[in-house]
């Protein structure tokens, strides 16, 4: 079982570690592991743009605090772009992420699957690891489902996947369903901007660490 990916998605998947009838657990990063809206909130605000978040998306989310003007898609996409080329080192931890996956690490398998601009991996490997976090890391675009179901596949054993994006939830749930996905928005100042939690869904790492364990080791 192959998705079809980008050469250098597919790249980045044939070189993980993956261990064979061990469990893994994949983690998304920017408000999973890392703080962002409230960094790029300040990073908009300092080139004289307003953030105004009505709903998962960054689309007509941007727009001048004068005039009203809402950015284009392609300045909100340039935007996302810039951030991530100048802050991502500087990208702050979740709390209790470090530690929730070092002891989760014992005897499961981690992988980080992001989505962010390819040229901004080896900031983001540079980050996590000066947090603590330093496992394989896959950046990615678009639907995580099928990469999901590839590793999944892979590894032939419990599998749980965690992300902010309800999208991304969807997307696990389509496209592998023999994977575990838990929605989890880690920043508290996200989850009150974005009101997109399934019932139940966990606050804190050390909530998502026990859901986690549950799954893995059932």
């Amino acid at each position: 079982m192959r998705a079809d990916l980008a050469s250098h998605i597919r790249a980045q998947m044939d070189a993980l570690p993956l261990v064979v009838g061990k469990p893994l657990l994949v983690v998304d990063a920017d408000e999973v592991l890392v703080h962002f809206l409230r960094h790029f909130e300040q990073f908009v605000a300092q080139r004289n743009w307003r953030l105004n978040i009505t709903g998962y998306s960054l689309e007509g989310a941007i727009s001048r605090p004068l005039t009203g003007e809402v950015a284009s898609t392609e300045t909100t996409l340039s935007m996302i772009d810039a951030f991530f080329e100048a802050e991502t080192l500087a990208q702050t931890e979740i709390p209790g992420a470090a530690a929730a996956l070092a002891d989760l690490s014992r005897d499961v398998q981690i992988i980080v699957l992001t989505n962010l601009p390819h040229a901004a991996r080896a900031s983001r490997v540079e980050n996590l690891a000066a947090l603590g976090i330093g496992y394989p890391l896959v950046t990615n675009t678009g639907g995580k489902g099928r990469l999901l179901a590839e590793l999944q596949h892979q590894v032939d054993a419990p599998t749980v996947f965690v992300d902010d994006s309800p999208h991304q939830i969807a997307s696990a749930r389509c496209h592998a369903p023999k994977v575990q996905a838990l929605q989890f928005i880690g920043c508290s100042y996200a989850r009150d901007l974005i009101p997109s939690l399934e019932p139940g869904a966990p606050e804190q790492w050390s909530d998502v660490s026990t859901l986690a364990r549950h799954h893995l080791h059932p």
